[in-house]
């Protein structure tokens, strides 16, 4: 009889990747947006995805969920420099509101979609940390289309069904200022990094360049695929200079395009006839690579070899878990190598 395989994941140092994005929260009116369910073990599961239009027309969706699990962590941090040291602490799911050790946060989405007054009589962002979880719910009470938020968080590569996917998981929501399109002192904010295994690169039918790269995550090896734009052809000459498997990290922007067609109005008496740019669905969403960190090419990290036995590793985990059933995990938990916080203020 077969045995169910205990996959503690791959082993290997994840190529972590993460997001910024600045804009107005749309589709929050949705079905879709925020949506309750119960796990095939029976927990309660939540989950919202929403839109942040970063330019007019232009949206980038983002994803959370979140269940009800036995433990949550709590953390602090002290010292600075060599002498920084966090401390983590377990605590149980039900006393994780009433939990109040000095100096502990939660480790959880940072939040800040409502107003306060604060001592000096400015209104600020009321700012809260929450698990998954109770984030899903909190985002679902409280977002409104139209809110100008500040959004970032890190960046998630799948495989569905043979179907490669990205997501951006939020590890932040806030209020600012409000965004007008309109000014002449609007910039779009919406940028991504991302750590690479790089495995080539061509130059595509629009004459950009796609580059192709491996994504080693906690239990599995991702295809991705990222465009650099023809402008930078130099910058392309030197990433086709590096042997595959070699990982280093890039960033750029992430890139909204539609499929736009022009439409001619028949000339009804009213006048001259007025073009219309009629937006054709779906979205193509792009990740653009404008640059690379040159101090962080390894050529040792990975191999053909260590990537095709995680690969290996994935195939047989998978497998077992078709004949037995996967587990909770599969639905976002939070493993325990991914206790970080954020520091920053926020």
């Amino acid at each position: 009889m077969a045995e169910k395989k205990n996959n503690k994941g791959l082993g290997l140092q994840e190529t972590k990747g993460s997001f910024q994005i600045r804009g107005k929260l749309t589709g929050c009116d949705k079905d879709k947006f925020y949506t309750e369910l119960t796990t095939s073990t029976g927990k309660p599961m939540r989950m919202v995805n929403v839109g942040v239009e970063i330019d007019k027309n232009k949206s980038v969706y983002i994803n959370l969920n979140g269940m009800e699990r036995d433990v949550v962590y709590f953390s602090k941090t002290e010292g600075k420099g060599k002498d920084r040291k966090t401390t983590t602490e377990k605590v149980k799911w039900a006393d994780r509101f009433t939990f109040n050790k000095k100096d502990f946060r939660p480790i959880g989405i940072n939040l800040g979609l409502t107003k306060v007054v604060d001592s000096t009589g400015k209104e600020v962002n009321d700012k809260k940390i929450l698990v998954e979880y109770d984030a899903c719910k909190y985002i679902a009470d409280n977002a409104k289309d139209g809110m100008s938020v500040f959004v970032r968080g890190k960046n998630e590569f799948s495989t569905y069904q043979d179907r490669h996917q990205t997501r951006f998981v939020p590890s932040q929501m806030s209020l600012c200022k409000d965004v007008d399109f309109d000014s002449e002192e609007f910039n779009v904010i919406g940028n991504f990094e991302q750590v690479i295994v790089f495995m080539g690169i061509e130059k595509n039918d629009e004459g950009n360049f796609t580059v192709s790269a491996k994504i080693v995550t906690y239990n599995s090896i991702e295809d991705a695929e990222f465009i650099i734009d023809k402008s930078k052809s130099k910058f392309a000459s030197t990433l086709r200079k590096l042997k595959p498997y070699t990982a280093l990290k890039v960033f750029g922007d992430i890139v909204i395009e539609h499929d736009i067609e022009e439409i001619e109005e028949d000339d009804d008496g009213w006048g001259e006839s007025n073009p219309m740019d009629r937006v054709n669905n779906p979205t193509k969403r792009i990740l653009l690579i404008t640059g690379a960190d040159k101090d962080s090419v390894d050529t040792e990290l990975y191999s053909e070899e260590i990537i095709d036995k995680a690969i290996a590793k994935t195939k047989a985990t998978e497998n077992a878990n078709k004949d037995f059933g996967s587990d909770d995990n599969d639905w976002g938990s939070v493993s325990d190598n991914d206790l970080t916080d954020e520091d920053d203020e926020w």
